[in-house]
């Protein structure tokens, strides 16, 4: 049976009001009467009720984390493990605790919100994407309810976020398949939905242009972010007959199934088609052929996002604040074209 404040209040001979102050560190209890209190709790393994003490003290020291994705896909990815670690490694220190909850769509994502916030058990939110027109920001201001985003936002001056620049990492593994000989680059898992994925695409353009590359719009394959699979997007533009020199994907598992679908069609990676991705997953350099990719430095996008909402949950003075976490081309053989 679960021992309560009522519990340690006979056994210590005092008023259930008494154990409470207690618990608050009132400085109307004396040391020796919290002493005696909290020998008892010791003695009967009492555990406070947190929800009543966060209530009590308008205090949860829990943030929530909103990852975007189906259940089943979002946990599968090595991509959000490795930045929740990032946040929990800096929420432990500052002894937060985490709630996590995945998010189909947009709609889903504004319920979630509302709950979130409205419930009074989150002091701030974490959101690990960053969509276009997201309507929850709005709410979130206007509720003046502390929040990050981990990714750049289309209001970035409006918002506090953590981000790599997703531009400049489209533009260098672009220019990197040029440079190893790739004219006619396909661009895989485009989601206009999605910020990430158009400052790539963004990036994979401004390259083909500064090298007199015309664009071609049939090289480029939208796809649902996360929950797509690079085989089916690849198999795509083969089944129009376009085979391209190079493939980049926007992420590695993109990267994998592309891979996985070019070897069943009888083409060669890198030989015949060079094929990168994002991320740098574990599994990428284990991969056959080792996967070109860009490691983003998930654990640092994770630490930092929860460093920014923490400064915006304590701190008085509100201002929007962002941070630029840097990123490494890593190439590997699934690029390393014969010559190049």
């Amino acid at each position: 049976m679960r021992v309560t404040i009522n519990d340690i209040a006979k056994a210590a001979n005092v008023s259930p009001s008494t154990v409470s102050r207690a618990l608050a560190d009132s400085p109307r209890i004396s040391k020796a009467t919290k002493r005696k209190i909290f020998k008892i709790m010791e003695e009967m393994n009492y555990y406070p009720n947190v929800i009543a003490r966060s209530l009590a003290r308008k205090s949860t020291n829990i943030i929530g984390v909103l990852v975007m994705g189906t259940t089943e896909k979002a946990f599968q990815h090595p991509f959000f493990p490795e930045i929740l670690r990032g946040v929990a490694s800096v929420a432990y220190k500052n002894e937060y605790k985490i709630l996590i909850s995945s998010v189909t769509d947009m709609d889903e994502q504004r319920k979630i919100v509302n709950d979130l916030t409205q419930s009074g058990i989150t002091e701030g939110l974490l959101i690990l994407s960053s969509g276009v027109n997201d309507p929850t920001i709005p709410y979130l201001k206007e509720i003046q309810f502390p929040f990050v985003i981990v990714g750049r936002p289309d209001n970035e001056n409006e918002v506090n976020w953590v981000d790599n620049d997703n531009v400049s990492i489209g533009y260098q593994m672009t220019r990197h398949l040029i440079e190893v000989g790739c004219t006619d680059i396909a661009f895989l898992g485009v989601d206009k939905k999605f910020m990430v994925t158009l400052d790539r695409l963004k990036g994979y353009k401004m390259a083909l242009k500064e090298n007199n590359i015309p664009l071609n719009e049939d090289l480029i394959v939208e796809g649902k972010f996360v929950d797509d699979t690079g085989y089916d997007l690849m198999k795509k533009l083969l089944d129009r007959g376009i085979v391209p020199s190079g493939v980049i994907a926007c992420d590695d598992l993109l990267a994998f199934g592309a891979i996985k679908c070019l070897n069943e069609k009888g083409l060669r990676v890198p030989e015949d088609v060079a094929v990168a991705g994002f991320n740098n997953v574990p599994l990428s350099s284990y991969f056959t052929p080792p996967l070109t990719s860009v490691d983003i430095n998930a654990f640092s996008l994770g630490a930092k996002g929860f460093e920014l909402l923490l400064n915006s949950i304590k701190s008085e003075v509100k201002s929007f604040n962002r941070a630029i976490i840097p990123f490494q081309l890593i190439v590997r053989e699934s690029t390393m074209k014969k010559g190049s």
